[in-house]
């Protein structure tokens, strides 16, 4: 993973370069190379391991992606309990996508024990954030359009 793929572009090269020393973002953007096969083959591990590092070192949408990549089981074995722990941890920074996905687990005790307090909570947190989702579940739920 530490080797610069020679397919990529000058761009994309500088990119990988920074994700290689640590830059947050940039490993966020590396992990959607091999995510979309963006000048690299379409790899589903290494797309998780960039994102994972990316995650790791404090990159919010990173915690989100991991959520959905455990959720879905790509590039790494599902599991829904890490699916909602990356969420949390993306929720807890106020990302609203993630607070609405949290909320989703909890309503439907996946990953989590069902709790419509705190489904309520996040789903409440991404809504007044204008995130659409979040505000059109709410409205779904009590009638209100």
């Amino acid at each position: 993973m530490s080797d610069i793929p020679d397919t990529l572009d000058n761009a994309q090269k500088t990119v990988y370069e920074s994700a290689l020393a640590g830059n947050p973002d940039a490993m966020f953007m590396v992990a959607s190379f091999y995510h979309n096969g963006d000048n690299v083959p379409v790899s589903e591990s290494s797309a998780f391991e960039w994102c994972l590092k990316a995650a790791e070192a404090g990159n919010v949408n990173a915690m989100n992606n991991l959520g959905t990549l455990y959720g879905t089981g790509s590039g790494v074995k599902q599991s829904m309990a890490e699916a909602a722990r990356w969420f949390r941890a993306a929720a807890e920074k106020g990302l609203p996508d993630a607070q609405f996905n949290l909320a989703l687990l909890y309503q439907n005790g996946i990953g989590v024990e069902q709790d419509m307090t705190e489904a309520g909570k996040w789903l409440y947190k991404a809504s007044e954030q204008g995130y659409e989702p979040a505000l059109q579940h709410l409205s779904s739920i009590y009638g209100r359009h």
